[in-house]
């Protein structure tokens, strides 16, 4: 009988550790190219809670209503910026003009996790001008302002005139009065009173941001101009008003007819 011989093939030792090298070399890069998606969504994630918390302090720009920015955060209400970033989600100290929370609705159901990254870090809140994560060896920095003063200390500047456009006379500047109500840094509000010059002009100074109730008083007969002002970062914007009678242009008149004026 002929006698039949099979060959067993397989793999050489060599072989398989070449196997081995090369799964290993893959499961090395995948889990790599892994890491860094996560890393990177974290990241992104991050950048985006620091946007929503810088909103939450200063407000959202494009938020406006009738055509007008509406929203001003924390800074717009109090008058100061947030001594932390709890005072975002909760009132710190009974204040009557705080009306948050400033935080988005999906952190309200969570009174700390807003103030950590995704990495689990604490935010690092700087002087009301920053917030900035570690970002896992990599930071991410949100300048919210250049400075304090952009948003607590603004000025405005106003004209007010007479029905005919007339300014008021010197013997009239004290009897119209200009008065605005801002919130006070400490969960109250104060009014704040001016005078404008001979040609109408006043400037109202030390203004946080947002929108305000202006008063112009002409005291002889109790008429009240009542408006609201919009205070923006390093404002710049001046405004006029006028009363809806001749009151300045009468001063005149009584010039002209020799009668001495007593306001």
């Amino acid at each position: 009988m002929r006698r039949i011989n099979f060959k067993q093939t397989g793999f050489t030792l060599i072989e398989v550790l070449m196997v081995v090298i090369v799964i290993g070399i893959v499961a090395a890069v995948a889990i790599q190219s892994m890491t860094v998606s996560v890393d990177d969504a974290r990241r992104a994630a991050t950048m985006r809670e620091i946007e929503m918390l810088a909103d939450a302090i200063v407000g959202n720009s494009e938020i406006s209503q009738n055509g007008h920015r509406s929203d001003f955060g924390y800074v717009g209400d109090i008058g100061a910026f947030p001594p932390n970033l709890q005072a975002l989600y909760e009132n710190p100290g009974g204040y009557a003009t705080w009306n948050g929370p400033y935080i988005s609705p999906g952190f309200i159901q969570d009174s700390l996790g807003f103030k950590f990254d995704e990495w689990g870090d604490a935010y690092i809140y700087g002087s009301g001008v920053s917030i900035s994560s570690s970002g896992n060896g990599n930071p991410i920095n949100k300048r919210i302002a250049r400075a304090i003063s952009d948003y607590l200390l603004n000025s405005f500047t106003g004209y007010i005139n007479d029905d005919s456009g007339d300014d008021p006379d010197s013997a009239l500047t004290n009897s119209v009065e200009i008065l605005i109500t801002i919130p006070n840094g400490v969960g109250g509000t104060v009014t704040k009173l001016y005078y404008p010059d001979t040609t109408g002009t006043f400037v109202l100074d030390s203004l946080p941001v947002g929108t305000h109730q202006l008063r112009i008083i002409y005291s002889p007969v109790s008429d009240t101009l009542i408006k609201f002002i919009t205070i923006f970062p390093r404002h710049k914007t001046p405004q006029s008003f006028r009363f809806s009678a001749n009151y300045f242009t009468a001063i005149e008149k009584f010039k002209e007819w020799g009668v001495s004026w007593h306001a």
